[in-house]
């Protein structure tokens, strides 16, 4: 029965990707060829500055967009269009100089009128930057310097705009200040090795190398983290939309693609027993439950902590991720280990229904059904129906709706149409990167207190006070609850051994990458 899907996997790939994998011989270890990435599921645009959307940050970031800063493998800010940066006036003042010479992809030259009008579009975008910086704007001081001044010290700033999960990336100021009717930039012009080419809706994104890039970084040192020396070794790179686990896996062993990017936890063990293949697998991201806290149940402290006090992470966990998962009560992966608290623990993972009903009784709930929206492909649906058995216990009923992922980012931002929703959010270098802590992003975290205390994290005069303000609002966010953080996760990669010089951390990318020559 396997060999019979697999094969019918096989007839389905050849009619929908009739071209994909047929240049895969025309590699060599000394570059060209074109490289095939299976990814399960299509951004909703490649404006990284407007779009919060992981695959839009794995296809754009550092490929074809860059920033000012990037992060290092220990997850600090080092410099990458900036040639240097300064910090000085108490945390205060951070100022730019740029590297010269640099070019965007349709030729023309970067300079600091690019960079100003591009890092004030993301702060307006961009709740985190928006809130650190209140009134203060990037300006220029020079053909090749920007700065900015804040009102308050702002020590953690250089690794937000290393780190944001809506990157600080550079574009031309034209490109900047043309948008759609989505308020998304019309054209990805970037600087970054590979230069936007084709997207066929539904089907890929293509990339081309873009022979005019300047590099930075020492050669001998290579890439460390997404910083580094940086030198495109194919000319093409197709991000293929294959939404099915099953067909990505497949398409894998047969050929059809060289990546998997998202290897579906159910596909571990057939992958483990493809011999030309190499993977790696690390801790990604938290899976949460989004309270709205806007209208309807989750606008209820109490609902929301019987919700919490009924919820039983192994469970929920073990349906969505298999064994690739754990149980930690951080809102912080193990990737940052400095900012690993367990604040508020004693509230995670009680799985009390008793509890539960108790604090029920203190809330307005009064018998209504609780609105659950998730979304496919994937098998969040599964930890979700789960979390459902373990509400029944405590007397809540609930019913799930299931959409496709573009169809959630458009339903969150409606209020009415749901209680809790669930996303997964991948690992970020500061805990004020959350973006669920916004007031502006879908599930409104208004609350006086935490946003004192996110305040306060944005203001410290150190990592070290900084660190302590983030255990109180660790610790308050366990109370207040601006979502169920359930437990962290493990995503792997999976790629044909012909694939060589790949950047896995945090993501798997292809700016040095290079196809072996196949041998007939």
């Amino acid at each position: 029965m396997a060999v019979r899907k697999n094969f019918c996997l096989w007839l389905l790939l050849t009619a929908l990707f009739p071209s994909c994998g047929k240049d895969k011989a025309g590699g060599s270890a000394n570059g060209g060829g074109a490289l095939h990435v299976a990814v399960m599921q299509e951004a909703p645009s490649l404006d990284l500055h407007k779009t919060s959307t992981l695959i839009a940050r794995q296809i754009g970031s550092g490929q074809i967009w860059e920033k000012l800063l990037t992060l290092n493998s220990q997850s600090g800010a080092e410099p990458e269009l900036a040639e240097s940066y300064e910090v000085s006036g108490g945390g205060r003042v951070f100022s730019f100089r740029l590297r010269e010479g640099v070019k965007f992809h349709d030729g023309s030259v970067m300079d600091a009128g690019d960079v100003a009008a591009s890092m004030n579009r993301w702060i307006d975008s961009y709740a985190a930057a928006r809130e650190m910086a209140g009134d203060s704007r990037f300006t220029v001081t020079g053909d090749r310097g920007v700065e900015i001044r804040f009102e308050k010290p702002a020590v953690t700033f250089p690794e937000v705009i290393a780190g944001a999960p809506q990157p600080a990336v550079i574009a031309p100021a034209e490109v900047c200040a043309e948008e759609d009717s989505r308020g998304f930039m019309k054209r990805y012009i970037g600087t970054g090795p590979f230069r936007f080419s084709q997207w066929k809706p539904g089907e890929y994104i293509l990339l081309e190398k873009f022979d005019a890039y300047v590099p930075y970084g020492d050669p001998a040192r290579g890439v460390d983290g997404w910083a580094g020396y940086k030198s495109p070794g194919v000319e093409q790179i197709y991000y293929h939309t294959v939404p099915h686990a099953a067909a990505r896996i497949a398409g894998l062993e047969a050929g059809r693609f060289q990546v998997d990017y998202h290897v579906d936890n159910d596909d571990l063990p057939h992958l483990a027993r493809l011999p030309n293949t190499e993977s790696v697998t690390y801790e990604a991201g938290s899976l949460t439950f989004i309270f709205n806290k806007k209208q309807g149940l989750g606008a209820d402290l109490y609902f929301r902590r019987a919700l919490n006090a009924a919820c039983g992470a192994e469970d929920i966990l073990g349906a969505v991720f298999g064994d690739q998962w754990a149980v930690n009560s951080s809102y912080m992966e193990e990737t940052q280990p400095y900012w690993r608290s367990q604040a508020g623990k004693e509230h995670y993972n009680r799985k009390d229904p008793d509890l539960a009903i108790e604090l029920l009784r203190m809330s307005s709930y009064r018998g209504e059904t609780l609105r659950i929206l998730t979304s496919t492909p994937g098998t969040t649906e599964r930890g979700v129906l789960v979390f459902m058995q373990q509400l029944e216990a405590a007397g809540i009923k609930a019913e799930m709706t299931v959409v496709d992922w573009a169809t959630l980012l458009q339903y969150r931002t409606d209020p009415g149409r749901y209680d809790i929703y669930t996303s997964s959010f991948y690992s970020v270098p500061l805990p004020s990167l959350k973006l669920f802590f916004s007031p502006s992003f879908p599930g409104w975290t208004e609350d006086e207190k935490l946003a004192a205390f996110l305040g306060e994290f944005n203001a410290a005069g150190s990592r070290e006070e900084a660190r302590q303000a983030w255990e109180k609002l660790q610790a308050y966010s366990w109370e207040y609850l601006p979502v169920i953080n359930v437990g962290h996760f493990s995503q792997t990669h999976a790629w044909d051994k012909g694939v060589e010089n790949l950047s896995a951390w945090n993501g798997l990318y292809f700016w040095n990458a290079v196809l072996k020559k196949q041998e007939n």
